[in-house]
């Protein structure tokens, strides 16, 4: 006679089951999961609005904020795409999960690198001995095609605007 709760039967089958499991657009197998909105808000927020310009209003007598001014202006839509593309590397690193990893061979880093000198990618800031800085590249870089990103978006409960505004700051 069987004892167990359905609760538990139903979670180990979930466990154990594929339903969860995709193959990305690139060819690889991983799991899309749901990345918590604090973390993204956490990454985001790293990223500062440019400070608001000042200019002597001769009238008044004082410095007042220009708004308005056009560099601020270009600064700012910079800055929104610099959090686009924050939030979208949140995602890919915590919402997707390899199943089998990141290839154990470096013909992929041998590959990014000679594109990273052919466009101008800086990858300087990542040390590729660092196994957690190379999955996140691999996953960026490699792995991740743009329907996934729409995806891993999608389940992060983003709105498809911006998932769009963030995808289009992805390089390729």
């Amino acid at each position: 006679m069987d004892t167990k709760s359905p609760v538990v039967s139903v979670a180990k089958n979930a466990e154990s089951g594929d339903k969860d499991v995709v193959i990305l657009s690139t060819g690889y197998k991983a799991r899309i999961r749901p990345v918590g909105a604090s973390l993204i808000d956490d990454a985001v927020a790293r990223i500062k609005d440019p400070p608001v310009p000042m200019y002597m209003d001769e009238a008044k007598g004082r410095e007042e904020e220009n708004p308005h001014d056009p560099a601020y202006l270009q600064a700012l839509r910079d800055a929104n795409r610099e959090r686009a593309g924050v939030a979208m590397d949140a995602m890919v690193m915590f919402g997707i999960e390899l199943l089998d990893g990141v290839p154990e061979d470096d013909k992929w880093i041998k590959q990014l690198e000679f594109y990273a000198k052919r466009s101008g990618l800086d990858l300087s800031g990542y040390d590729l001995d660092d196994a957690l800085e190379k999955e996140f590249l691999f996953k960026k870089y490699i792995a991740t095609g743009t329907l996934d990103l729409l995806e891993v978006g999608r389940r992060a409960g983003l709105r498809r605007e911006d998932v769009a505004e963030a995808v289009e700051s992805f390089p390729g």
